[in-house]
């Protein structure tokens, strides 16, 4: 009998201080995470909360935390958080904090190559400037490529490793790189946010703002396992998977350019089916670079000759 109490004691005490190391790095729980983490009754879960009642806060009907001046300044929690604000939480198979922090345990045996970033400790103050801006709803003046701009900012975006601010300048929504902003003035008048603004910043990829340009795109079978392992257009999605392997390929642009950046990359392996205007522009666009760059190859062996 005495085995068996001191038994019971000592899975209820790992029990809760494993609950509470959970608490401890910002996770919520509820009757429902004890039951299925300790494969325990309703009855003793209920009696684990009551436990620790007086360490915790109550977020939601039955789910708690712990009370806010009992967590740590930094906790896993976080670490996942921050993850998720920087893009990077799909890097690895689990993004919980407690898995993070094991990663980062063993960093020695891990190499990550993305997109590199200017040295940005520079921007520090135009940024704290603008975030203060962009919640307070106050325009904002400065130069920008030789021109005095009055604009009302909406977000900072990063994007492949460079600040941008998304504004409205005279009722269009733009994007101005920070390292390019000079003479920043914060105090300008309040506006209104406009709901519109605000649903093309959270639809949009990138940077380019304005009328979308939907394509359809055909993908050879060489191109498909690149197309397809991640995607590289943006809002892509596969409308047929051909017997070849080949694939029929929708996306979303903001800007033509960029699409023909990307299409001049893949030739041959993929190219515009429609609409007909793009397909269209994309050839005059390539047929006039490809002029220009014999012109100037003919132009070298002039001189050189």
């Amino acid at each position: 009998m005495k085995e068996s109490a001191a038994s019971k004691h000592s899975l209820l005490i790992e029990r809760l201080c494993e609950t509470f190391g959970a608490l401890y790095q910002g996770n919520v729980i509820d009757k429902n995470w004890l039951c299925e983490r300790f494969d325990i009754t309703e009855r003793t879960a209920y009696r684990d909360l009551a436990r620790l009642s007086h360490l915790l806060e109550e977020v939601s009907a039955g789910r708690y935390k712990l009370s806010q001046h009992l967590l740590p300044n930094l906790h896993v929690g976080h670490l996942a958080e921050f993850a998720t604000f920087t893009g990077v939480s799909q890097l690895f198979p689990h993004s919980d904090g407690r898995s993070l922090r094991k990663r980062m345990k063993s960093a020695d045996n891990l190499t990550i190559r993305g997109a590199s970033s200017r040295e940005n400790r520079l921007l520090s103050d135009l940024m704290d400037n603008l975030d203060r801006a962009i919640s307070a709803l106050k325009t904002v003046t400065f130069s920008y490529r030789g021109k005095l701009r009055v604009v009302q900012p909406y977000r900072l975006i990063n994007h492949y490793g460079l600040w941008y601010l998304a504004g409205v300048e005279a009722g269009r929504l733009k994007a101005f790189e920070l390292a390019r902003i000079a003479n920043f003035n914060p105090s300008g008048a309040h506006f209104c946010a406009d709901d519109t603004v605000l649903d093309e910043l959270n639809t949009t990829t990138g940077i380019h703002f304005g009328a979308h340009i939907d394509a359809t795109l055909w993908v050879s079978a060489h191109a498909a396992q690149y197309v397809t392992r991640r995607p590289l257009f943006p809002g892509q999605r596969i409308v047929q998977t051909h017997p070849d392997g080949s694939l029929t390929l929708a996306t979303t642009h903001n800007d033509k350019n960029t699409l023909f950046r990307w299409l001049r990359y893949w030739l041959p392996d993929i190219r515009i089916l429609e609409p007909a205007s793009l397909k269209e522009d994309f050839a005059h666009d390539f047929v006039s670079r490809t002029a220009k760059a014999n012109e100037m190859n003919l132009d070298e062996i002039i001189c050189e000759s």
